[in-house]
């Protein structure tokens, strides 16, 4: 009979923040987001960062932001690692905006110390997770 769930952890640096059974994910891997059902064959990959998004047993969706990380597929078992992730509940809308206006500012600087790649990468960052918070990726 075919398993119709698989096992994934999540890992931060600080904590596991899931651990479960789940029917369906969706990974924001490097190239582009991977969909990933009880079976798949084994893989590893990077995390572009964005949204994880996970669909239990009951057709539940959880959807939560991940920075990069790695990810790696084997057998039934899915582990992904990343320095933050954080649940859509669990981001704060306010500070997540505040942090996007910053990064805006640095982007739109004069200012030649201003390390251009890690602003954009702060607005990205900070993007990913008003769109994970307001459900609209």
């Amino acid at each position: 009979m075919k398993k119709s769930n698989f096992h994934l952890k999540l890992i931060t640096r600080d904590r596991i923040l899931l651990d479960g059974e789940y029917a369906f994910v969706v990974i924001p891997a490097g190239g582009g987001p991977l969909g990933v059902l009880p079976g798949h064959t084994s893989l590893m990959g990077t995390i572009a960062g964005g949204l994880l998004k996970l669909r239990d047993e009951n057709k539940k969706e959880i959807s939560v932001f991940v920075d990069r990380g790695f990810f790696m597929i084997a057998q039934d078992d899915i582990t992904v690692t990343t320095a933050v992730a954080e649940t859509d509940a669990a981001i704060d809308v306010d500070r997540a905006g505040e942090a996007c206006d910053r990064a805006r500012q640095r982007l739109n600087s004069k200012d030649a110390s201003i390390d251009m790649y890690r602003a954009r990468a702060a607005l990205n960052r900070a993007e990913a997770r008003l769109k994970v918070a307001q459900h609209m990726i």
